[in-house]
């Protein structure tokens, strides 16, 4: 936002007791009780424009044209550009240009939520009182409003959980020319992920390469991306240790919710009914049963003014299709039926997003075997490993290090191989390592039998293995010699092969080339292949973040537009009309009469209209001569109307903004 129209809002009346208390501004425009006090300031026309804006485009741009055009039965024009304008001196709306000069304007989706409430009151969530009530949950595989759905038993969270299990495996996972991961190496990566093939696509999002990967492979590697687990360098997909530990911590809900945070970003901005289905569900608190049918009929109530809507049974089918059915498949909520068949939701992780930001513990590192832990697995006589439903991932990421999955259901099971034991060796995970972990998160005793294999296994794949090294070569010795001799140098170049030859460790390669460097030797020049090794472990903070999946945010693609037009500019040239018009009823003769009409026509304004002491507000639309006289054709409280001059015997020019105060109802 440009410093001047910050420095606007901040100046208006309804800010001045809470600038004085440090309140910052995102704060002021996006907090339910700062918008309550700001709401009671609102205008009569900027309240009317507002509601015009959330029931007709929610958080969706909109063109003036656009807005004009949903006002059309309802509000004067000249109401919707003094309402606008107010809106965004006060910071509701925001403005933006396009390139071309077309001028946007947006409601910010993080006070959407709070003016949905302040504006429609009325619109509540159904929700079953009972504390238990008798609710019968449709199954993972259930058939849901015509769709074909299947989902694992424990959600999102999970699938992506052995999709990054995978992952971890390279340090490196390396792409295509086209900048893609290798078929082959995608179909391991995703074997254990359990979703309809389109799952994106059914939701209204598109994303690149769709011919290489599928709905679910594009939706792994945008959470991967999104939560930092996965990085790319433009060759590689890296592998971020960090980042998944980080997810990992905590209860399963709070993965979840990291999870549907991602998952609601995506598909926002979304249609205006979607926008408004959204903030009532997030309404509910966590495991509270809510009446799908009534939220629907909640829409409804709100979206009046949308093209969008045509009846209930087409926005239930669409409210299943885009936004309850994903929901349901990654186990974000629960759907149930009661006993007359009516369907209910309910979440199971906490939707508002404030308890996203709950801390989730402290990171745990990967081959910790503290003796600290709850007992969680079962370890049985045949090297498998049971994991009940309720271990927590951080704990399942320890394992998956050291045993290989073999199913995926609520239960997840393990086995202890050679070639398992062998990884986890070389993540640094000895035999005695894995025993010490076995032993901490059984149930019961390990069997002896087990640990003794295991301890062999260790030590037969430690006594022999094969390692990547870098070679610096030197043309003679006495290079070699000179390096030796230089102590800042020496220090980095490792063991010495030969009477030229050394092998420099990995991680002190920037180190050392820098080194060499100083001394006046080039070792780039036959170092290409071990340069770029370097570069995929020294620069992750370059590295790419952003995600497959292509944004429906176009607002952020503009700049803001800092200019607000003032209340004159809707009134051109005012000083040239008499200010009687404006100041007193007045019983015109039949030509000034039309003379106020047209100006209120050209200035899409309003006139009020008085006879027997009764009034009456008409916004005109159209002046026709008849040969027996003249008509006025308009809308009088939403409904069309035509007068003839002997139908009032007084009226007044009504400028909103200018003389409309206690004139609307």
């Amino acid at each position: 936002m440009p410093p001047a129209l910050k420095e606007l809002i901040m100046s208006q009346p309804w800010c001045a007791s809470f600038n004085s208390q440090g309140i910052a501004l995102p704060e002021l425009l996006t907090g339910a009780t700062y918008l309550n006090t700001l709401a009671e300031h609102l205008s009569s026309d900027e309240r009317r424009t507002l509601r015009l804006i959330i029931s007709a485009f929610g958080c969706e741009p909109f063109t003036r044209e656009a807005l004009d055009k949903q006002a059309v039965v309802r509000m004067a024009g000249a109401q919707v550009a003094v309402g606008l304008i107010g809106l965004r001196r006060l910071g509701v709306v925001a403005a933006f240009r396009k390139a071309w000069g077309e001028q946007l304007l947006v409601l910010p989706e993080d006070a959407f939520a709070a003016w949905q409430q302040l504006l429609f009151p009325a619109v509540q969530l159904r929700a079953n009182s009972e504390t238990e009530p008798q609710m019968e949950l449709l199954g993972p595989d259930a058939e849901l409003e015509q769709a074909d759905l299947q989902a694992h038993p424990r959600g999102l969270s999970q699938q992506l959980f052995h999709f990054l299990a995978a992952c971890s495996q390279q340090a490196a996972l390396p792409l295509t020319n086209k900048g893609t991961l290798h078929k082959k190496q995608l179909l391991k990566l995703t074997q254990h992920v359990k979703l309809p093939p389109d799952i994106l696509r059914s939701a209204g999002l598109s994303y690149a390469f769709r011919e290489i990967y599928d709905d679910r492979a594009a939706l792994m590697l945008e959470l991967a991306i999104q939560l930092g687990c996965l990085a790319s360098d433009g060759n590689h997909y890296l592998f971020q240790k960090d980042a998944t530990l980080s997810w990992l911590q905590g209860r399963y809900k709070h993965q979840q919710k990291r999870l549907y945070l991602i998952w609601r970003q995506l598909m926002t901005p979304a249609p205006v009914w979607l926008q408004h289905t959204l903030a009532l569900m997030e309404r509910a608190e966590i495991k509270q049963w809510c009446e799908i049918d009534a939220l629907i009929q909640g829409v409804r109530s709100i979206c009046t003014q949308s093209a969008q809507i045509k009846d209930s049974s087409s926005l239930r089918e669409a409210i299943f299709s885009l936004w309850l059915n994903p929901l349901r498949l990654f186990g974000f909520v629960e759907i149930g039926s009661d006993q007359d068949d009516e369907l209910w939701f309910r979440w199971l992780l906490p939707p508002s997003a404030e308890a996203a930001r709950e801390g989730s513990g402290e990171e745990v590192p990967l081959n910790s075997g503290a003796t600290d832990k709850v007992p969680s697995m079962y370890v049985q006589p045949d090297f498998e490993l049971l994991l009940p439903p309720d271990v927590p991932l951080r704990t399942e990421w320890t394992i998956a290090a050291l045993a290989e999955l073999r199913t995926t259901e609520l239960v997840r099971t393990y086995h202890l191989t050679k070639e398992s034991v062998f990884r986890a060796w070389e993540l640094g995970i000895d035999g005695e390592e894995i025993v010490r972990i076995l032993e901490t998160y059984a149930y019961h005793e390990v069997p002896a039998p087990i640990s003794v294999t295991l301890r062999q296994w260790a030590d037969q794949v430690g006594k022999l293995y094969l390692e990547e090294v870098t070679l610096l070569r030197c043309r003679s010795s006495d290079v070699a010699d000179a390096l030796m001799r230089n102590e800042k140098c020496a220090s980095f170049l490792g063991q010495r092969i030969g009477e030229s030859d050394f092998i420099a460790d990995a991680k002190h390669l920037p180190l050392l080339t820098k080194c060499l460097e100083q001394m006046g030797f080039n070792p780039k020049s036959s170092r290409k292949d071990a340069s770029s090794d370097v570069s995929l472990s020294e620069s992750i903070s370059d590295l790419r973040t952003n995600g497959l999946c292509y944004s429906k945010d176009v607002i952020l693609l503009y700049d803001m537009d800092a200019h607000i037009p003032q209340q004159g500019d809707v009134y051109p040239d005012m000083q040239g009309i008499p200010a009687s018009w404006l100041q007193d009823f007045g019983a015109y003769h039949s030509s000034t009469r039309k003379d106020i009409i047209r100006k209120a026509i050209e200035w899409k304004s309003v006139i009020q209209l008085r006879k027997e002491g009764q009034s009456r507000v008409i916004i005109p639309r159209h002046l026709r001569e008849e040969r027996t006289g003249w008509i006025m054709e308009g809308l009088e409280e939403y409904q069309e109307i035509a007068l003839t001059g002997e139908d009032w015997e007084e009226m007044k020019l009504i400028l909103p903004g200018i003389n409309d105060e206690g004139v609307y109802r």
